[in-house]
């Protein structure tokens, strides 16, 4: 109970900065007993502490999230606490993410840039309205001066995070810092994209990136955004490059969601290793397949061997086209960052086949022509259309046309992006290696996806 009552008085804590004659609104509006003024006039803590004791943990917990969201700085000490009770779920970015920029930003030794440390740190916080915790000085300004400048005997690491307290701040104080580390008045432009690719590589496991907001006289300015939160779940069966009879799977272990493929196993590839925050590489795929052939490092055999077996699930001239394409322009540009294009993927499965199902298609897309895995939540699906996809032969049909939209629809809404090429558009080897360059470029732009 000791952990409850720590909570009570941490809430109270904030709440009673509140004026007497405003603190029954503000305690109804985070769903508490309401009560008069003349109670609040009386003891403010008393009257908040009435209304906290008897709540649950979790009651508790989550009040204590909104008020920390609410009341920003005002709300260190409760975040604190609320950070020991419960580690997960108080900020949208994880202290672990935190400290993980945190180390590579102190291993640069270049926080302030080409600014004073002081005036660096002022834009952020307001360190003459901070009291000083050095007798000798009245505001934060002088304390940091005198350790930082002066002295020197407190380091980066006790700066930011003891007494600036970055680790356990607000997200909106984390995010504030992390822009002021990167703007064009504070770093050059070749080592702020530097900055930004690696503190990038961090925010993006909390669903963040910085992306280009602004420019001041020519010069880039960027902002922290949402990305957005992709598909939900993970990647367990990657199930691909089908070729001849359609693989027969069953479920082995419903539990654990593991499939066992009990016929024509031969005629696809199942990626079973688990898909890192940082997406699939090619490297990933051949490190597999050369390990699944007996192979512990990889070479350009094990290499090769893979794109002629990834290649030959193709039918098509365009989706060829588009295989090749991908390599020639991207495969020497992104090098071990490249990321991985994998063709003909399993999305739904049924056992059965259209004739067995009397015509009626219970899964109208079964299968992906190309998947692109930017992160485990990151799912890019590219589609060749080729006229059976809205026609029965040489007969338009309104109706494949409109299942062809509607599973798009159910893809979008589950998180996936997915591009459509029309089959015409490259049929000629020129123009349609052209096409397929730009969308790509385009596309890893989007997606802050960059060369080696």
């Amino acid at each position: 109970m000791a952990s409850i009552n720590e909570l009570i008085d941490a809430i109270t804590l904030v709440l009673t900065e509140e004026k007497s004659y405003d603190l029954p609104t503000v305690c109804t509006r985070y769903g508490l007993e309401s009560g008069d003024e003349s109670e609040a006039f009386k003891s403010r803590r008393v009257y908040v502490q009435r209304r906290l004791k008897g709540k649950d943990q979790l009651f508790l917990l989550d009040l204590a999230k909104r008020v920390i969201n609410d009341y920003g700085s005002k709300a260190n000490t409760l975040a604190k606490l609320v950070l020991r009770l419960s580690p997960t779920g108080v900020f949208t970015i994880s202290e672990i993410t935190r400290r993980n920029i945190m180390d590579e930003l102190y291993a640069r030794n270049n926080i302030p840039g080409k600014y004073d440390l002081v005036e660096f740190l002022n834009r952020i916080w307001d360190l003459d309205s901070m009291p000083s915790t050095d007798s000798r000085f009245k505001t934060a300004s002088g304390d940091i001066w005198q350790h930082m400048i002066n002295n020197y005997d407190w380091d980066e690491i006790y700066l930011y995070e003891k007494y600036l307290e970055l680790l356990t701040a607000t997200d909106e104080v984390f995010i504030k810092f992390l822009e002021q580390v990167v703007h064009p008045l504070v770093r050059q432009q070749a080592e702020q994209n530097e900055y930004i690719e690696f503190i990038n590589k961090h925010l993006v496991n909390d669903g963040y990136k910085f992306s280009l907001a602004d420019n001041i006289s020519g010069f880039p300015v960027y902002k922290i955004d949402k990305v957005l939160d992709g598909v939900k779940g993970n990647v367990k069966n990657l199930i691909f490059a089908a070729v001849g009879h359609k693989p027969e799977i069953v479920i082995s272990d419903s539990i654990n969601n593991d499939i066992k493929i009990v016929k024509h196993e031969e005629n696809c590839l199942v990626y079973d290793r688990p898909i890192p925050n940082t997406g699939l590489y090619w490297a990933d795929l051949v490190m597999w397949w050369a390990n699944m052939h007996g192979i512990q490092e990889p070479n350009k055999d094990a290499e090769i061997a893979l794109y002629k077996r990834l290649f030959s699930s193709l039918d098509s001239l365009p989706e060829k086209l588009m295989f090749k394409s991908y390599f020639r322009y991207f495969k020497e540009l992104f090098d071990k960052n490249f990321p991985a294009l994998v063709p003909q993927v399993y999305l739904h499965y049924d056992p059965y086949t259209i004739r067995q199902r009397a015509g009626k298609a219970y899964l109208p897309r079964q299968r992906m022509d190309f998947l692109l895995l930017f992160s485990n939540k990151q799912r890019i699906v590219l589609e060749i259309d080729g006229k059976q996809h809205y026609s029965d032969g040489d007969t338009s049909s309104p109706k494949k046309y409109a299942e062809m939209v509607q599973a798009d629809r159910e893809l979008k809404l589950n998180g996936y992006e997915v591009y459509r090429f029309g089959g015409y558009e490259l049929t000629d080897e020129e123009i349609g290696s052209k096409v397929i360059k730009e969308f790509f470029e385009g596309l890893f732009k989007k997606h802050g996806v960059k060369s080696s």
